[in-house]
């Protein structure tokens, strides 16, 4: 069996500028802060980053748009960081950020069709507001849809409570928001886990992604804290 535990600058070192990168939780919780400061310190730019939120200023996502590694963000909220809209709204062409906003139930949708090898799914959320620019509407039984397509990404970084070395995850509580699915849509994903036990410590009627997708394994994240 690969040995995929590694250091956070081992797991992120082939990040490049301008990777698409898919970061699990919601509000920073089930954010793997570990691997996003590795980002952080390694400075790459020109990010597309694909997230339920911005984070809040210093946690999560946040870290790096601060730190200016952000080009485009494709996200469902961005409300508790007052950042966005001054990125999106500045002069300076350099630091403009390009936000695109996606209903949630939509956006869960659009990764789970990545991971699932969908060509994309119908729904009538956005139908006849802003939502539906430049968007097919397909008429079922009467009814307009929404044709939205899948969301794929290079890198998924995603939190673990507990984590096998062969990548077997567990989620506790709400940190796995957007976690599973974002394990399943990403050309290399890396897990920051909180605790790494040896492979049959799990009780596989907990796991909730399964170590066939995991590529690398960081132990060290914190527990998350309000």
């Amino acid at each position: 069996m690969a040995n995929k535990i590694m250091t956070a600058q081992e797991a992120i070192a082939d990040i490049k500028d301008g990777a698409v990168i898919m970061v699990g939780g919601f509000m920073a919780c089930g954010t793997p802060e570990i691997l996003i400061d590795a980002l952080v310190e390694k400075n790459v730019k020109d990010l597309t980053i694909i997230c339920n939120d911005a984070g809040v200023p210093g946690r999560g996502v946040g870290k790096l748009l601060t730190n200016g590694q952000i080009k485009t963000l494709i996200a469902s909220h961005v409300g508790l960081n007052p950042e966005v809209a001054q990125r999106m709204n500045t002069d300076v062409e350099e630091d403009k950020l390009e936000c695109i906003l996606i209903p949630q139930g939509t956006l869960a949708e659009r990764i789970r069709a990545g991971g699932a090898g969908l060509g994309g799914f119908l729904t009538p959320t956005g139908v006849g507001t802003i939502v539906a620019e430049g968007k097919q509407v397909i008429n079922v039984e009467g009814r307009d849809y929404l044709l939205e397509m899948p969301l794929k990404a290079d890198f998924a970084l995603i939190r673990g409570s507990v984590t096998d070395k062969f990548g077997n995850t567990i989620y506790n509580g709400t940190t796995q928001t957007f976690n599973p699915m974002m394990a399943t849509a990403a050309e290399t994903v890396i897990v920051g886990a909180c605790e790494v036990v040896e492979v049959g410590e799990l009780d596989p009627n907990n796991v909730r992604t399964s170590g066939i997708f995991v590529d690398r394994i960081v132990e060290g994240e914190k527990p998350w804290q309000i």
